[in-house]
């Protein structure tokens, strides 16, 4: 176990002072869940360069992993929880007063509003200093692509990857190419879609579930018994409604995609599996947790041989996405910004939602069409909760481009809801002032350029400073460092 080092600094490689912020993930979802404690060291990767890096990321304890309790309604037990948390920090040889910055992930189930008020009580004195993120299947997929190496893989080689992360309940598909992920979807394909005791008592069935056993001509319910030959048979159609799904084939029933499928697959060089039904494709896990976990990861890496797809190595498993723990980075907005004068400021923990326009005509059109595609986009978990939008762009071209780019802005947030209105705008170019004078006549949002985001961070934002043109602004990234 390492020493604790709070907020220490060394010289080591010359680039700079470095700081170590200790580091927590949790991750809570349908299925199971766990949590992980990191020692971030941040600091700058060479003397020249001024925004702040995780340099590395070396792993202090890992949380045994836990079913996550629910009754039989569905609603969490909290307890169980606290326990795990607990005795983790204890194992870390931990409290909390050291713990300098956290991500709590909740999913699925787990993330019904009457179960992530019980989570919320549970960290409610870490309150400002956690990332709280509700994530959708979208996020989940992003977190576990980068959680697993598949990105860092794609991007060191120059290769193009598929991402299979195989939970529970849902499987998320990225495709990656080039260090990017270019798209993704999530299907009804699970292990614990059905789920049974010692004596193959079927405890637990997902409608899901049920679907896979009627495609089979199978009626079971629970208290009924599976046996071994109907788990190998209901793994090898998951398996191959997988791969179909993945190759244009037809879904097993109309609703079997949680997302949008793939059109076409291109090409690609291989696949990186990650969630806990990799641990026995990879052969790191033996033990049976009454699920077809063992089953659906044999009938998975059959199926990915037998149609000559690769098999690369993952850097995690089942903890992909729980490495995703926060770090800080501290920032300062360009002093182009705007921000009315009944604005509320600080604010805090804002999820960030990436829009990429650029400056050809129509721009404003074209602005707004992106700008509704992106929030379309959202997981239904997250719409309705506080959010900002960045604005990501070729240089800037002129003061009329920008007024174009408001006017955009402006079309689409009048056709959306009340409830796609974001707290804050982010714009990369020194556009901010600008597109927030003219938002202004009709929109009360602050708006600040010249800071860098990416779809895995969140982001506070302070008062303006006295004398300054300028807010400070903390980015709580999920971090994926090496």
């Amino acid at each position: 176990m390492l020493t604790h080092q709070h907020h220490g600094h060394d010289h080591g490689d010359g680039a700079g002072p470095h700081t170590h912020l200790t580091s927590v993930g949790i991750d809570i979802g349908s299925s199971t869940s766990h949590l992980m404690f990191s020692e971030l060291r941040i600091g700058y990767p060479s003397p020249h360069q001024r925004r702040p890096e995780v340099l590395e990321r070396v792993v202090i304890a890992r949380s045994r992993i836990l079913l996550t309790p629910f009754a039989g309604d569905w609603l969490i037990q909290a307890e169980p929880l606290r326990e795990l948390v607990d005795s983790t920090f204890q194992k870390a040889g931990l409290t909390r007063d050291q713990i300098d910055t956290g991500a709590v992930i909740v999913t699925g189930e787990a993330a019904r509003r009457d179960n992530a008020a019980k989570i919320a009580e549970l960290f409610a004195d870490e309150a400002g200093k956690f990332v709280c993120a509700t994530a959708g299947p979208t996020l989940e997929t992003i977190m576990a692509a980068y959680g697993s190496g598949a990105v860092e893989k794609s991007r060191e080689e120059g290769l193009s990857l598929l991402n299979i992360d195989l939970g529970g309940g849902t499987t998320k598909v990225s495709m990656i190419e080039g260090g990017r992920i270019r798209r993704s979807i999530a299907l009804n394909v699970g292990a614990r879609l059905i789920a049974y005791d010692g004596s193959g008592i079927v405890t637990r069935l997902e409608k899901a579930g049920r679907r896979f056993l009627e495609d089979l001509g199978l009626d079971l319910n629970v208290g009924d018994q599976i046996n071994d030959e109907r788990r190998t048979r209901m793994a090898a159609r998951m398996s191959k409604a997988l791969f179909d799904g993945l190759t244009g084939g037809d879904p097993p029933w109309n609703d079997f995609y949680v997302t949008a499928g793939f059109r076409e697959l291109p090409a690609f060089n291989g696949i990186v599996f990650s969630g806990g039904v990799s641990e026995y494709i990879y052969g790191r896990e033996n033990d049976s947790f009454g699920d077809l976990g063992p089953y659906l990861a044999r009938a998975i890496k059959k199926d990915a041989e037998r149609r000559g797809f690769a098999i690369v190595e993952s850097g995690e498993g089942i903890r992909a996405t729980v490495i995703g723990a926060s770090q800080y980075t501290v920032q300062l907005s360009g002093e182009t910004i705007f921000v009315p004068e009944n604005a509320r400021l600080p604010i805090r923990n804002l999820r960030v939602f990436v829009t990429r326009v650029d400056w050809d005509a129509p721009v404003a059109e074209r602005t707004a069409n992106v700008v509704k595609e992106t929030l379309k986009a959202r997981d239904p978990e997250v719409c309705g909760s506080p959010f900002a939008l960045i604005f990501t762009s070729p240089p800037f071209l002129g003061y009329g481009a920008a007024q174009e780019l408001a006017k955009g802005i402006d079309q689409a947030l009048t056709e959306l809801g009340s409830e796609d209105i974001p707290q804050l705008l982010v714009f990369d170019q020194n556009v901010a002032r600008v597109v927030g004078g003219v938002l202004s006549r009709k929109w009360n949002l602050p708006c600040i350029d010249e800071i860098s985001l990416s779809e895995l961070d969140f982001i506070d934002v302070g008062e303006p400073v006295e004398g300054e043109g300028f807010v400070p602004v903390v980015i709580k990234s999920l971090a994926f460092g090496v």
